[in-house]
């Protein structure tokens, strides 16, 4: 029989019913309480979990594994290149607006 007490990372996840890498981006973002002593070899508690639990049933999106950007105005128009400077794509932005709008 395991302890119950005090469980790691991996049980957590798996009892949240994420993976491992959900869990630790939430509480990164701060959409879920960090733990105490948040290190490579944590051992949580079960009042941390109950308290996961609480949070998650208040707002179930906590455990989102993304959350989806928003693409800038300037990055959606035909020719757009990531690899080019935010100023120069800016700028072309408002060339193509120009161009389009006459």
């Amino acid at each position: 029989m395991t302890d119950t007490s005090t469980l790691g990372f991996p049980e957590a996840a798996a009892r949240l019913g994420v993976s491992l890498r959900v869990l630790r981006r939430a509480i990164r973002a701060g959409r879920v309480a960090a733990p105490a002593q948040n290190g490579a070899t944590a051992r949580l508690s079960a009042d941390w979990l109950a308290g996961v639990e609480a949070a998650v049933t208040e707002n179930p999106s906590a455990l989102n594994r993304t959350f989806a950007q928003a693409v800038p105005p300037f990055a959606r128009y035909p020719g757009t290149s990531a690899w080019r400077k935010y100023r120069t794509r800016v700028r072309d932005y408002y060339r193509f607006l120009a161009e389009t709008s006459i």
